[in-house]
């Protein structure tokens, strides 16, 4: 199978490493005029120079505002028999496939950072033309770099950015919150920063465990009475904590429709 890859930058060339280094794909081509080499990749300084023969898998991973406008570029011979795959964020299939002149197939991912340590989560949505051989490929590929879900409406992917997409950066400030805390009780900060990583990645750890239920997982370093219980207490008082991740949920889902509609 042969993927061609329009942007190779952080979160194009992570999913295409992973890709090769799992030999999902026989071959990698790469349009990205910023990038001089790559370790297994074919780079290709623009869309006339790719060899003219026809790619599988043709993954989108530039700005949204030009994924629009590179898809109408795509010579025929590239795209015929492909499955376009766009990871450009609120750009709808409908505005993807008017862009492609209905060409071929459209699946949108919305993948999220830690797809760069194999560690990502990746919603996907197709539109009518994809088959069930084909879904099940794409969920080969992605879950190579995490976990791959599909959802079965694409309003449902402004929920998808709202959880996962944006999700990393929650608990990026939480942990620098942990870590200013620690600072603030006297730690080092190398020291209250290396706590708050290593207890964050732990606790996600059993999170991912099969079968493993966040509650019971709390329960289960709270001891009644005990010091775990009365930052629980804090961060419970008035439901506060939930009110409040809710509330950034509600906004991120709300800017991602935003984003969708052009606004």
């Amino acid at each position: 199978m042969n993927a061609l890859f329009i942007g190779y930058g952080r979160m194009g060339s992570a999913i295409g490493e992973a890709w090769l280094a799992a030999r999902l794909v026989d071959s990698l081509s790469a349009v990205d005029p910023h990038l001089q080499s790559s370790s297994s990749a074919s780079l290709y300084p623009s869309l006339d120079a790719v060899p003219a023969r026809p790619f599988d898998i043709i993954l989108v991973a530039v700005k949204p505002t030009y994924a629009c406008e590179v898809l109408a570029a795509l010579p025929d011979v590239l795209c015929e028999g492909a499955v376009v795959i766009s990871v450009a964020a609120g750009v709808t299939v409908s505005n993807l496939s008017q862009a492609l002149r209905q060409r071929c197939p459209v699946v949108r991912a919305m993948p999220n950072t830690p797809v760069l340590v194999g560690a990502g989560c990746t919603g996907l949505y197709a539109d009518a033309a994809l088959g069930d051989t084909r879904r099940e490929l794409i969920t080969r590929l992605f879950a190579a770099v995490g976990l791959a879900s599909w959802v079965d409406r694409e309003e449902l992917l402004d929920a998808v950015t709202a959880i996962s997409g944006s999700g990393p950066a929650y608990y990026h400030l939480f942990s620098e919150a942990l870590s200013a805390a620690g600072v603030a009780l006297g730690l080092s900060p190398e020291l209250a920063n290396a706590l708050a990583a290593q207890t964050a990645f732990g606790a996600a750890s059993l999170q991912t465990q099969p079968g493993a239920d966040f509650v019971a997982l709390r329960t289960a370093v709270t001891s009644p009475n005990g010091t775990t219980a009365s930052a629980i207490a804090t961060f419970e008082q008035d439901q506060a904590l939930r009110h409040l991740v809710e509330a950034a949920a509600r906004a991120a889902h709300r800017r991602s429709q935003e984003l969708s509609q052009g606004v």
